[in-house]
């Protein structure tokens, strides 16, 4: 029995599935260093790393570098998105949240939640 070829649909799912495989896999090596609890290097995967970016480019950081003896200081700001991206994970969603067909602010988002939140704790 002859095989039918595979539809261009079929062809992009298969790799859409086989690469997300391979994210997930990659995300496990065990390859990064992170600071621990006391400033000191640890190894973690890289899916833990890339989180720990995450939460630094949400809350904002101080980016040092000392080049030929002179050190220079940057702040770098929190960033929105980077926000959002971890309250929705850590709020168990993943699509962005709408209203009337348009897409809330993230203050509005964060404003919604914790009016959700205060009413739940009054009930």
């Amino acid at each position: 029995m002859k095989k039918k070829p595979m539809s261009q649909h079929g062809i992009k799912t298969k790799a859409g599935k086989l690469l997300s495989q391979f994210l997930k896999e990659i995300a496990q090596e065990k390859t990064e260093l992170v600071k621990d609890e006391n400033n000191e290097d640890q190894m973690a995967t890289k899916a833990e790393a890339l989180a720990r970016k995450i939460w630094n480019m949400a809350l904002g950081w101080k980016e040092v570098e000392i080049e030929k003896g002179i050190k220079s200081e940057t702040f770098h700001a929190p960033d929105k998105a980077m926000m959002m991206l971890v309250f929705d994970r850590t709020e168990g969603r993943v699509s962005t949240s709408v209203s009337g067909g348009k897409a809330l602010s993230a203050a509005k988002r964060v404003t919604e939640q914790s009016k959700n939140r205060l009413n739940e704790l009054v009930e």
